[in-house]
């Protein structure tokens, strides 16, 4: 009789630690399966974000141009970038891309402070000031393809 009393205690200990265990590794499991999730989703949607900003700066390509980049260039690409940012990708943006991000802004600037050039927005930009914009502009775009990872080999 103590043999089975005894035998029904180790069994109902053993019982109670494997499913104390394996309440907790199921915690964590579906914990990382809900982290992994998150990243997914919101690496999906840093692309789609990313993709639209990319494409706003096509006027400002460094090769192949296909117009002069002008006043009214940079105005409405920093009008755009600036309904993107908050609109739809700026919080998106990594900490990584943020400072590209707000360094190619900044070298934009001087030229929308100098207001229409004085009445002519489609005279061309000042060729120090392009060369600044068009740097900042490339590191901004590496940034980007760092974040999202389009320009190494896949992990897979």
């Amino acid at each position: 009789m103590a043999d089975t009393f005894q035998s029904i205690l180790i069994g109902g200990g053993a019982g109670l630690v494997s499913a104390i265990l394996t309440h907790f590794s199921t915690r964590a499991k579906l914990r990382l399966d809900l982290a992994a999730e998150y990243d997914k989703q919101l690496q999906e949607k840093r692309v789609e974000g990313y993709q639209k900003l990319w494409g706003m700066l096509e006027p400002l390509a460094r090769y192949g141009r296909d117009r002069p980049v002008t006043y009214a260039v940079i105005r409405s690409i920093s009008e755009q970038t600036r309904s993107w940012y908050f609109q739809t990708g700026g919080i998106y943006l990594t900490q990584r891309s943020r400072k590209p991000y707000f360094k190619w802004k900044a070298a934009m600037q001087p030229v929308l402070d100098a207001g229409d050039l004085g009445g002519q927005p489609d005279a061309e930009i000042n060729s120090n000031q392009l060369k600044l914009i068009l740097e900042t502009g490339s590191r901004l775009r590496t940034s980007l393809s760092d974040d999202i990872g389009t320009k190494r080999l896949s992990r897979i």
